[in-house]
């Protein structure tokens, strides 16, 4: 492989010779490329040459296409087929067909031929021969303008295999840039908001599944969406390290929250498989397909079904356009069906760890890369309806009134003196509103929500009770109705003692902290749901910004994502197998 610096520094014409097998029998699109560079990675490098490609002429083009060879077609029979080509065709066991495929093959590629003109063309890593057929006969019933575009598409897939074959970029560099190609899908233009089975989702699902195929992984989409990718280290009893978070995001969120722990993996394991490393376990990495609960307003369906408690209630949940969250998958191809089947046996795993950012301001202030979690905490949430007595302004003197917000006030004081007792509890009053309130009367009602969380479920529930004394005596002292409705009570989840030690020695060994930090997390994470089938561990990543999340403004560093991604190949390399 060539250095992506490396290949920046060659004269024009050594860089378009040393890229010319990447678009078959087409070294224009790299001496074309030759005057964009530099390029910070390969991904940037594979857009400039896919925008060439974009920009040529329809002639260019064509020709482009032209130049590639049929699938299992004559000139694989002859064996004539480009170094590139016959690996790619191997590698889809197409050199294995029956007498009967080959027919089946050479009869398709006659009739494509005769109807657009040009061969037919498919990435066909990832593929085995079924699907391939299957695709075959699918695209004939094409129109010639749209199989040229998919054709197109199908070369820029196929490059994208190449080049991950043929350069490699920085670790930190790479991951950093994978964030910034997901994020060019977006539900909004104007931001990146990417929820459950909506286009920008389906089209991050198969970025990251190209990704992992990339990386040599085995990879599928599964019935709820989670994006599955497979180290398998060849021994058949062999234990499963299960890594991965969430891709999807909040409303106009940020690229790191979840993905980090999807594509840090990767990179990863791409390197090291690349070195000829060995792991003594199976890796199965996970994109999770929903955590954060935005469009059909239920979290964590992706870890749920992995871990084997999806509610299948939630099936029949809407979203704002009425479409029901099992016609949504239906829609592009998922199975509900078969989410049950997603479940995995705890027997075969050997823990669950999670790469993540952050989220808070702990490792900036510290001024440390990386964190080591001890667990994540569980909460209780509630809804704080208060009802007074609304009355004038200017008429009510101050000791005859019955003020609802003064009393939500004072619970909001309530909520910060109580969660202030304890390391790593919190106390959060994150929605208050005076319902038809005006500027010249004293509310009559107000309501508030209180979400208080601990990674000790003891101290959280023992804060709770404090909160909700004082609510009672708030609420007699001002002559209030106050009514507390919980809505939600989840458990923490605490860290295995054995990973954070594993994690704690790979960061001293790779990341060059002898004393790591450890810390629990306050948000949530799909970890959570993996705790009820297997041990688990987490690995937190410094995030600038004050360590806002949930937010444009998220931000990392690549060199905080490099001493991560060493950090996390270290882990990989001396991991143990946990037991619960």
């Amino acid at each position: 492989m060539i250095p992506i610096a490396e290949l920046n520094a060659l004269p024009a014409q050594d860089f378009a010779i040393a890229l010319a097998p990447i678009f078959e029998h087409s070294p224009w699109v790299a001496d074309r490329a030759a005057a964009r560079r530099p390029y910070a990675s390969r991904l940037a490098l594979h857009a400039a040459m896919c925008a060439v490609v974009a920009e040529a002429t329809q002639a260019e083009q064509l020709a482009l296409i032209r130049a590639h060879p049929e699938l299992a077609g004559r000139a694989s029979v002859r064996t004539s087929l480009t170094a590139e080509s016959a690996r790619e065709q191997q590698g889809a066991g197409l050199q294995g067909c029956s007498p009967e495929e080959f027919a089946r093959l050479h009869d398709l590629n006659d009739r494509y031929n005769a109807k657009f003109g040009f061969p037919f063309i498919l990435a066909v890593r990832g593929h085995s021969r079924a699907s391939i057929i299957d695709a075959f006969a699918a695209r004939l019933d094409h129109a010639v303008d749209d199989e040229h575009r998919v054709a197109l598409a199908q070369i820029g897939r196929i490059a994208f295999f190449r080049l991950n074959d043929a350069v490699s970029t920085p670790l930190g560099d790479e991951i950093m840039a994978m964030h910034e190609r997901l994020a060019t899908f977006s539900d909004d233009e104007a931001s990146l908001t990417c929820t459950y089975l909506r286009p920008a989702h389906i089209s991050t699902a198969d970025s990251i599944r190209d990704f992992m195929l990339a990386a040599g992984l085995e990879a599928e989409i599964d019935a709820v969406g989670n994006v599955v990718g497979r180290w398998r280290n060849g021994d058949a009893h062999a234990k499963t390290l299960v890594t991965g978070s969430h891709y999807d995001t909040v409303i106009n969120g940020g690229r790191y929250d979840g993905r980090l722990g999807i594509l840090l993996p990767i990179a990863v394991a791409q390197q090291l498989r690349q070195a000829g490393a060995k792991l003594n376990c199976d890796l199965e990495i996970v994109g999770f397909a929903e955590e954060e609960g935005v469009r059909f307003k239920s979290t964590f369906l992706g870890s749920s079904a992995v871990a084997g408690s999806f509610d299948t209630a939630v099936l029949d949940n809407t979203d704002n356009d009425g479409i029901r969250m099992r016609d949504a998958m239906r829609a592009v191809g998922h199975d509900p069906q078969r989410i049950q089947d997603i479940a995995r046996e705890p027997a075969r795993l050997a823990g669950y760890v999670e790469v993540h950012i952050e989220q808070g301001p702990v490792l900036l202030e510290a001024n440390r890369a990386l964190g080591v979690v001890t667990a994540i905490a569980g909460s209780v949430r509630s809804v704080v309806s208060i009802t007074g007595h609304a009355g004038h302004a200017g008429t009510v003197p101050m000791g005859s009134r019955r003020d609802a917000a003064a009393a939500a006030a004072e619970i909001i004081l309530a909520v910060e003196k109580y969660c202030s007792t304890a390391a790593g509890l919190v106390g959060t009053v994150g929605k208050l509103e005076v319902p038809q309130g005006a500027i010249n009367v004293i509310p009559g009602r107000c309501e508030l929500s209180i979400d208080i969380r601990s990674g000790d479920d003891s101290v959280r529930d023992a804060a709770e009770a404090e909160v909700l004394g004082e609510i009672a005596r708030i609420g007699a002292r001002r002559r209030v109705q106050i009514d507390v409705r919980r809505v939600l009570r989840a458990a923490g989840a605490p860290c295995a003692q054995a990973l954070q030690d594993q994690l704690a020695a790979a960061i001293s060994r790779a990341g060059g902290d002898t004393a790591p930090l450890h810390l629990p997390s306050g948000a949530g994470h799909d970890a959570m749901k993996m705790a009820t089938i297997t041990p688990i561990g987490m690995l937190f990543v410094r995030c600038g910004n004050g360590g806002i999340s949930h937010h444009p403004d998220e931000t990392m560093t690549p060199s905080d994502a490099d001493v991560a991604a060493r950090v996390f190949s270290d882990f990989l390399l001396h991991f143990q197998p946990v037991t619960a």
